[in-house]
């Protein structure tokens, strides 16, 4: 088994972690399997979830195992990154689940995934290990995607192979997207005559541009100066600046929906506006360079929205049925204007996610790519 870690005190170290077969392991209880990553999806949005490891728990979800030439953990510092991506179980005690069954949802960036206690409720696979019980459980639902078919090769389709890798890509970032949406949507238009969307070249925030457009909602996607033409080439916002033009902003009343988490960018703004910023939603940490101690961001404004929460509150509200309608019909009709403009980008192996690493951190990727790691 191979599993790509990176130091939670220092993300200029990763590695690739090499260990032996994992398939025994499967046997320990009577409804475990072991899962045969077959690919993921790497965006800024698993910055957030390193930012936030220790204080939101993502980096309870998948422990790091051992090298194979150490006999215990020398270094408490490595984590493992969540990623979204699709496999196919591989070794399974658990008779409702068979070998050669496949989900999309939540893995490490790792070759295999063992879970030791699973349940299926209406097709729809939980993995019920105990170290994830108490994590928020809806990382912890795997969604059935078709068997490989019987056939050429015995893979799937090229079409069904490229819907996976835009629902790997997408699918958990327009889920989001449609969070935000109903926020931004919940603030009387008095106090949102100017809104601003922060780190707009993120996948995340193009689906809250998507839907806003779709309301006939005027956003300002700010971004980098590098970014300004590839972004506003996409049509999707009313208008693209820079970082560098935030001092031309009116002083109106305005919500600001912030992916970047740089502190000096919020700084210039709240300076800008005072009490003409009537909102600041705090979402993702693209900068996540820039980001401010949990010491200095103890402003009433600076709460860090949390998805699924907002996801629970919601089905409280409306139900579950009612709600996973709603974001669904919205996630689907996102993913379709973006496969329009997004270039998928294959890479092969964990070295690939090695060898990129530096680039996602330091946001090198193109607004209008996507990379993807294929493990077998």
């Amino acid at each position: 088994m191979e599993q790509f870690q990176v130091d939670k005190t220092d993300p200029s170290r990763y590695r690739v972690v090499t260990t032996g077969d994992m398939n025994s392991k499967a046997q320990t209880t009577d409804k475990s399997l072991v899962l045969e990553v077959e690919r993921f999806a790497f965006t800024a949005n698993n910055f957030t979830y390193y930012m936030v490891g220790e204080k939101l728990g993502y980096w309870q979800f998948f422990p790091p195992i051992v090298p194979e030439s150490l006999e215990k953990v020398s270094d408490n510092n490595w984590g493992v990154i969540p990623v979204w991506g699709v496999a196919r179980v591989l070794s399974s005690t658990n008779d409702a689940v068979p070998v050669g069954s496949r989900f999309f949802g939540y893995f490490p960036p790792a070759t295999r995934l063992v879970m030791s206690n699973t349940t299926l409720n209406n097709n729809t696979l939980v993995d019920c290990s105990p170290h994830r019980l108490k994590l928020p459980q809806g990382y912890n639902i795997y969604r059935p995607l078709p068997a490989q078919a019987e056939g050429v090769n015995n893979e799937i389709s090229a079409k069904q192979h490229m819907q996976e890798n835009l629902q790997m890509l997408l699918w958990p970032l327009f889920a989001t997207s449609f969070c935000l949406w109903e926020v931004v949507n919940g603030i009387p238009s008095s106090k949102r005559e100017q809104l601003l969307v922060l780190s707009g070249s993120s996948k995340t925030s193009l689906g809250l541009a998507f839907a806003l457009k779709n309301a006939d909602v005027k956003a300002i996607g700010v971004t980098s100066e590098k970014r300004v033409e590839a972004l506003t080439s996409l049509d999707i916002y009313h208008s693209v600046i820079s970082y560098e033009q935030l001092e031309s902003l009116q002083c109106i009343p305005t919500v600001a929906v912030d992916m970047s988490g740089n502190a000096k960018v919020k700084a210039l703004i709240s300076e800008k506006l005072k009490t003409h910023l009537t909102r600041y939603v705090n979402v993702g940490l693209t900068h996540w360079q820039d980001v401010e101690s949990e010491a200095e961001n103890d402003d009433a404004d600076s709460d860090f929205f949390f998805a699924p929460a907002h996801i629970q509150q919601r089905m409280n509200e409306i139900g579950a049925a009612e709600y996973q309608k709603q974001s669904s019909e919205f996630v689907f009709k996102a993913i379709t204007w973006s496969s329009s403009w997004l270039e998928v980008n294959e890479r092969s192996g964990l070295k690939a996610l090695e060898d990129d690493f530096n680039d996602h951190q330091q946001a090198r990727i193109p607004v209008k790519e996507g990379r993807i790691y294929t493990l077998k």
